[in-house]
């Protein structure tokens, strides 16, 4: 299906001086839509194995239930399902689209460089067993990607997401303050810096929207007060041209590694392997 629609300009006076810039209706609602259903299937196929669900035909209410008794009676295929949506391949088209890459310039983006992978977030106190998994407290974004010093965090809703359902946070302004003393929990860095939570503005966004912001800006996540699951992914991008990046040797503190054992014991046998490919030996 093609979507025409008038495309938005990114304010960079705003991105200046705030830290961040909203860009509203960067995406049709259905291009968003796409990836968060694409997400729900491989969740719900486990939850039609585990009997949780008869059919893939369900309403949000029942899904949303379901990722709940899942979520409590499989976590292992919990935790997998979780693994696997970060790698759709939508969401990696998402995050390489001509109409990010195109504003990242406007931002002063010489040459825009993916960061990390991108992630894909389904966040409730009822789906995590820390709090940092359903709500982050003030942090910097830098601190845990350390790359250019114009790095930008796009983030986007796959739902419209208000107040209620946990909107972010930000203080504007706060990217001029530098690093800010933290530390690293769970792969975030944590503010020891105190700071005025007074001066905190919430950013409501609907499904379409982007918000580019600096790696510097000190933000949070808002709290979801209700029974839903608040759905949004985010790309970090770096620039390759930024001097003091080029100066540092570009570093790169991720670490992905396989693991060296079996997940599942004596599996494939020889006979699995040779019906997949046709094969009657």
């Amino acid at each position: 299906m093609t979507v025409t629609q008038v495309q938005p300009i990114v304010d960079v006076e705003m991105y200046r001086s705030q830290g961040y810039t909203l860009v509203k209706g960067l995406f049709a609602k259905e291009e968003i839509e796409l990836i968060r259903s694409e997400a729900k299937e491989i969740f719900a196929s486990q939850m039609l194995r585990c009997g949780i669900i008869e059919s893939l035909a369900i309403n949000e209410t029942d899904f949303t239930n379901g990722m709940y008794e899942l979520f409590q009676i499989e976590l292992p295929a919990f935790m997998n399902c979780g693994k696997q949506v970060q790698h759709l391949i939508s969401l990696h088209q998402l995050s390489l689209d001509d109409r990010i890459v195109a504003r990242l310039r406007a931002l002063g983006l010489d040459h825009p460089n993916i960061s990390t992978r991108p992630v894909l977030y389904f966040n409730s106190e009822r789906l995590a067993k820390k709090e940092v998994y359903w709500r982050l407290s003030l942090h910097q974004d830098w601190r845990s990607m350390q790359g250019s010093l114009d790095s930008v965090v796009v983030w986007l809703p796959l739902i419209d997401i208000g107040r209620d359902l946990g909107a972010l946070e930000v203080i504007p302004g706060s990217h001029k303050w530098g690093l800010l003393d933290a530390d690293i929990v769970d792969g975030y860095g944590k503010l020891r810096t105190s700071v005025d939570e007074s001066d905190l503005v919430t950013v409501e966004i609907e499904a379409g929207d982007a918000l580019f912001f600096s790696t510097f800006l000190v933000h949070r996540s808002g709290t979801n007060m209700t029974d839903a699951i608040r759905w949004s992914c985010h790309f970090r991008y770096n620039n390759l041209r930024e001097q003091t990046f080029i100066e540092r040797g570009f570093p790169h503190p991720y670490i992905y590694h396989p693991q060296t054992d079996l997940i599942t014991p004596e599996f494939p046998r020889r006979a699995q392997v040779l019906r997949t490919f046709g094969n009657d030996e």
